[in-house]
């Protein structure tokens, strides 16, 4: 059986994604922002992971706040990794890129010499994994953190109904329109935008489940700190 994460090793679907799906994500400055609450709360950060790193947008929220801090990014589409790549390069920032498919347990393998860290975050990009390697992939960054230590997923959760999900269809609709209303981008480009490429990738679960599975894994303060429809940030911190 084919995996669904599989899918952002096609340069296009990553492409599209990042062109024009990424900043369309509803009140995603807002996710950011609390991420950067959540961690300033817990002490700052020296040393962080961003797990399905993308083109390196969280990492780069946490640099500026903290240019001091040690970064572990890592993704599995060498797409996604150039661009990472791109994004750092010439900058001051210690940001350390490494390919890695935390789809296995073996991704471990790269990162635990550098163990623990302060700071685990990811973005929209766990809810690619089956449920039961979620589970697993909680307790796997448990293992990372220091005691004390944060995990904060900004994350594509699924809705309760229909319904629902057709209200949050519509609000990412518009959010994408308006997100490039004033690039000033044609009704294809838009189209391609609107269609969502990535939307058949997604293994998506409830939030409170999610947030009841790190419970299980270990984590303590555990909390669903933002959700709008089918977009939330929760996580919890290693006692």
């Amino acid at each position: 059986m084919i995996r669904k994460d599989e899918g952002w090793k096609d340069e296009q679907t990553a492409k599209v994604f990042l062109k024009g799906i990424r900043g369309g994500i509803p009140y995603a400055l807002d996710q950011m922002d609390l991420m950067m609450r959540l961690i300033g709360a817990n002490g700052g950060v020296r040393n962080f992971i961003d797990l399905g790193c993308g083109d390196g947008v969280l990492s780069l929220k946490i640099f500026d706040k903290y240019p001091q801090a040690k970064g572990v990014l890592i993704d599995f589409s060498e797409t996604m990794l150039q661009e990472a790549r791109a994004r750092f390069s010439g900058t001051p920032f210690k940001a350390e890129i490494v390919p890695g498919d935390f789809s296995d347990k073996n991704w471990l393998d790269r990162v635990l010499h550098m163990a623990p860290f302060d700071v685990v975050v990811s973005g929209y990009a766990i809810h690619h994994q089956p449920d039961e390697r979620k589970k697993e992939l909680f307790r796997e960054v448990l293992a990372l953190l220091r005691p004390g230590g944060i995990f904060i997923n900004l994350e594509h959760v699924s809705s309760p109904s229909e319904w629902v999900n057709k209200v949050f269809e519509g609000l990412f609709a518009d959010s994408i329109r308006e997100f490039h209303r004033k690039s000033g981008a044609k009704e294809e480009e838009l189209e391609a935008f609107l269609n969502r490429p990535d939307n058949d990738l997604n293994i998506l679960a409830p939030a409170d489940e999610q947030c009841e599975w790190l419970r299980q894994a270990g984590f303590a303060d555990v909390d669903c700190y933002f959700k709008c429809f089918e977009t939330a940030v929760f996580g919890g911190r290693r006692p």
